[in-house]
C-alpha cells in the first residue's frame, strides 16, 4: 500500500520530519511553505494520493499507523484532530493553492 503514495510520503517525510518544528511554528505554516516550493503539477498529485488514502483507509488508528509509516512525525491529537480531519484539511488547502 505505502508504495503507492510516492508523492505523499515525499512530502510527508520531507515536511513533518523528526525536526519539521525547527522549521515551521505550525502544520499549517509547513503546508504553506509546500505550497511555495514546489509546483502545482506535484502538488495535485500529492492531493490526488491523500485522498486515494481516505478512500482506502477507514479506520482512525490504521490511518495514523499509514501517515507514520509515510514519514510523517506529527501527531494531529496534540492539536485536537484525526488523522483523516487533518488530511482532509491539509488537501483542501493544497486544493486552494
Amino acid at each position: 500500500m505505502i508504495n503507492e503514495y510516492e508523492n505523499l510520503k515525499n512530502f510527508l517525510a520531507g515536511y513533518f520530519h523528526q525536526d519539521w518544528l525547527y522549521d515551521d511554528e505550525s502544520a499549517i505554516a509547513v503546508v504553506e511553505r509546500y505550497l511555495s516550493e514546489w509546483p502545482r503539477d506535484e502538488v495535485l498529485v500529492v492531493i490526488e494520493e491523500i485522498g486515494q488514502l481516505l478512500e482506502e483507509v477507514k479506520n482512525e488508528a490504521d490511518l495514523r499507523a499509514a501517515v507514520l509509516k509515510l514519514g510523517s512525525y506529527y501527531e494531529v491529537g496534540a492539536d485536537g484532530l484525526t488523522y483523516r480531519d487533518w488530511l482532509k484539511s491539509v488537501s483542501e488547502r493544497l486544493a486552494a493553492g
